[in-house]
């Protein structure tokens, strides 16, 4: 049977009274969780946004500040990082990789038929953008000019044949004219670089790639990456649904002409990770959680994402000044490079869960008597998996991006895909379901709101931010979201407050994204949150409900977790393939802002 919300709430409430009352602060998880949660002090979380908006410096046009990686700004952000940590006790350390810094510079300009469009750089205060760049578009080399041609759009989204995969085959640009023209091509189904590149390879001078249409979520402009490791060379724009829409009927009367122009720098630097964990603790049972430092190019990021960061500096603060006596080792971690592509988060999932993915597929081979994978049945690919989870010693890993939105909702990942399975938004289609445990995450970040008679809305797995990398390796994963560039519904303005048909945050992935951009009580409340939820599972002992348990789970938790099946972990490059055409990256990832 489930436990109510009311006795939920109750329960929990009565917890964090008694806990306060008898000082028994680290007799429980529970214990433990109320008490660091409500030690979290408001006004410090907000002097490291400060901090972190003093560090940012001036962008390459003089416009505005940034904390992007491989500038000043990112590296001002790191000693800050360093230092505070450092002094409050724990270890620290950073990891350096080479990274493809890239940047849009000033000059650029789309005409459609003759109209002179609005850039997400240009729309000022209730001035609705036309278009962006895509980060990691190639120059034009001055003026480009040209026909708009359409790939195979399909706007018939209820049909059951409908085709959601424009331009993400090579296939799809047989016959099409588009050599020395303009390919206009609707988002979905793929990465955004694959749309590009298929584009590009049929001989097209640029892309625009306009949003689907398909859902409220899916009309605003297509604000998104082709990803660091791209091969599109061409410029790539994203456009608003109506837009392209409004194009291609007129295609069918009259040809449509493009003018185009940006400029950009794309250059290698080294940029770096920031690891820190606690001196104390199990180090073979290690929770985890994170938050990307860097910010865009054109602005200081403050929300997207000073607002991670500082939660978790706060929490990492708070943590120590009550001198938590932690049964799991409890490791934090800043990222490099989000706004790329996930680069930092990739890098250091690959480069710590592969040799042990190796090492655990090695041992079962040995223990077999077998000489090649290629060998192993599918029972036994479950025991190399089985291996892989026992040998690795994280256990967990929770993402904190964008906690602080103006405009914001409670987000929290829809840890067993219950609600948004077939949500647009879910990269994670067909059989995968996440690592076990996830599903206790979501839950215990809900009893947090629900004891705070907060609501909360399930977000879908869209692998827009740095979880991403954790979940393809296997590693139970969870986290807040206060939302990015799609409008708040009546509902949520209901639920939560704020204005309706207006973006979560405004200023996302702009020059605006300062101190001015964020809420204070959004991010008060989710420190306390995410300092609830890794302190319960830094005092928890097994960490989650053995899978055999029954759906009832001890006190407040609000749902047993259930087995699940996770995607075969050798497979994860396979995952990473199909990541669809998400991205934020919420990120804000987007390789396709799915």
């Amino acid at each position: 049977m489930q436990v109510s919300m009311t006795t939920t709430k109750t329960l929990l409430a009565t917890v964090i009274s008694a806990t306060m009352l008898t000082g028994c602060y680290w007799k429980d998880p529970q214990s433990a969780a109320a008490y660091v949660s409500s030690e979290i002090d408001r006004e410090e979380v907000v002097e490291h946004l400060e901090e972190l908006e003093a560090r940012a410096s001036k962008t390459t046009d003089g416009n505005s500040v940034t904390r992007a990686a491989g500038t000043d700004g990112y590296q001002y952000s790191v000693d800050y990082i360093i230092d505070v940590m450092k002094a409050h006790g724990y270890r620290v350390s950073t990891q350096e990789f080479d990274f493809r810094a890239w940047e849009e510079l000033t000059g650029t300009k789309l005409n459609v038929n003759g109209v002179d469009l609005i850039s997400t750089r240009e729309a000022g205060e209730g001035v609705e953008p036309d278009y962006a760049v895509m980060s990691y578009s190639g120059n034009s080399n001055g003026e480009l000019t040209g026909q708009a041609v359409f790939v195979t759009p399909d706007f018939n989204f209820g049909a059951p044949d409908y085709d959601d995969t424009d331009g993400c085959e090579a296939a799809d640009f047989t016959g099409k004219d588009v050599a020395g023209k303009i390919a206009v091509i609707q988002r979905g189904g793929c990465a955004f670089s694959d749309k590009v590149v298929n584009a590009q390879n049929a001989g097209a001078k640029a892309v625009i790639i306009f949003n689907q249409g398909n859902s409220e979520g899916r009309t605003s402009v297509v604000n998104g990456t082709l990803g660091s490791d791209t091969t599109a060379a061409i410029p790539a724009y994203g456009s608003r649904y109506d837009l392209g829409k409004q194009w291609f009927d007129l295609s069918a009367t009259q040809a449509v002409p493009v003018s185009l122009s940006v400029s950009v720098k794309d250059e290698m630097v080294v940029t770096q990770n920031v690891i820190a964990e606690t001196k104390r603790g199990n180090p073979n049972q290690v929770v985890m959680l994170g938050a990307h430092l860097d910010s865009v190019p054109e602005g200081p990021g403050i929300n997207d994402n000073g607002s991670g960061t500082a939660g978790l500096l706060e929490y990492a603060v708070t943590l120590a000044e009550t001198k938590a006596p932690v049964k799991n080792k409890v490791r934090f971690a800043w990222w490099a490079a989000e706004e790329a592509g996930l680069v930092g988060s990739e890098y250091y999932t690959k480069d710590l869960f592969e040799p042990i993915y190796n090492q655990a597929q090695k041992e079962i081979l040995e223990e077999l008597g077998l000489e090649d994978p290629s060998q192993l049945t599918e029972e036994q690919i479950e025991m190399v998996d089985a291996r892989y989870s026992k040998l690795n010693k994280v256990k967990l890993y929770l993402n904190f991006d964008m906690i602080a939105s103006p405009n914001y909702i409670y987000g929290v990942m829809d840890g067993d895909l219950s609600d948004t399975k077939d949500s647009p938004d879910n990269a994670y289609t067909g059989d995968f379901k996440p690592p076990y445990g996830t599903s206790d995450i979501e839950s215990v970040f809900n009893e947090f709101f629900g004891a705070k008679s907060e609501s909360t809305i399930p977000q879908a797995l869209s692998k827009r931010s740095d979880y991403a990398g954790f979940a393809d390796w296997g590693v139970a994963f969870g986290g807040l979201f206060t939302g990015a560039e799609k409008v708040k519904t009546a509902e949520e303005v209901e639920k939560f407050g704020g204005e309706i048909d207006v973006a979560y945050d405004k200023c996302y992935h702009q020059a605006c994204d300062d101190l001015n951009n964020v809420s204070q009580e959004a991010l008060y409340t989710n420190t306390q949150a995410l300092a609830y939820v890794t302190t319960y599972y830094a005092f928890s002992k097994p960490l989650f409900p053995p899978k055999e348990e029954p759906a009832v789970k001890p006190m407040t938790r609000m749902h047993a977790d259930k087995p699940v099946q996770k995607l075969r972990i050798g497979e994860k490059l396979k995952a990473a393939e199909s990541h669809s055409d998400h991205g934020h990256f919420h990120g804000d990832f987007d390789q396709d802002r799915q």
